[in-house]
């Protein structure tokens, strides 16, 4: 089979990192959830606050936060007691979940593939990811079912057959997983774990 390479000659290394740059930050998970609902917060917050202080300003505040005793409080209150050091403390930590949130990757739905090419990005759902995998390991002689589960870099295979012992099924499947995954081409390597289930008697 001609691949891509063999066409246009291997591409320049730089090239070839800059690509895989690329790809990896446009297929990189976002966790969207916790920004929309911090967003929809501060903005709630920020609209009663405002209008607390309109209202105010006209002469009739709405009441809807304490703001006489929140003053008065904040007078005669200093830092070293412990309630402010105990509400300091535990804003800091809601900051930093927050931002360990923002951080850290969220659950991808794209598999990256490799193009060598930054100005072309390539990537496939779990679902097609699944079917590929599932379609090359039920073409192996002896399988009569598949069942594949992608978790993270994990592919996982569980196929059953009609034969009652076939020891070398398994590395067979495995093979023909990842030859298809080499034709494939992701960026991230992946582990295959393959489990057959025997015909019983």
């Amino acid at each position: 089979m001609t691949t891509v390479e063999e066409v246009l000659g291997r591409p320049d290394q730089g090239v070839d990192r800059e690509a895989r740059r690329v790809a990896v930050h446009t297929f990189r998970p976002r966790r969207s959830w916790p920004a929309v609902i911090t967003g929809f917060v501060i903005l709630i917050v920020a609209v009663v606050a405002a209008a607390e202080v309109i209202a105010a300003l006209a002469g009739s505040p709405l009441g809807l936060f304490p703001v006489g005793s929140a003053a008065e409080y904040a007078q005669a209150t200093t830092w070293s007691q412990p309630s402010v050091q105990i509400a300091s403390a535990l804003l800091a930590l809601i900051g930093l979940v927050l931002i360990a949130a923002a951080l850290a990757p969220g659950r991808g739905h794209w598999t990256a593939l490799r193009t060598d090419d930054p100005a072309l990005v390539v990537g496939m759902t779990r679902s097609a990811l699944r079917r590929a995998v599932a379609a090359a390991a039920q073409d192996v002689d002896g399988v009569d079912h598949v069942g594949v589960h992608v978790r993270g870099s994990r592919i996982r295979v569980q196929v059953r057959t009609g034969m009652r012992e076939a020891p070398e099924l398994p590395s067979e499947v495995t093979a023909a997983v990842e030859r298809r995954l080499e034709e494939l081409a992701p960026l991230r390597s992946l582990r295959i774990a393959t489990h057959v289930r025997y015909a019983e008697g």
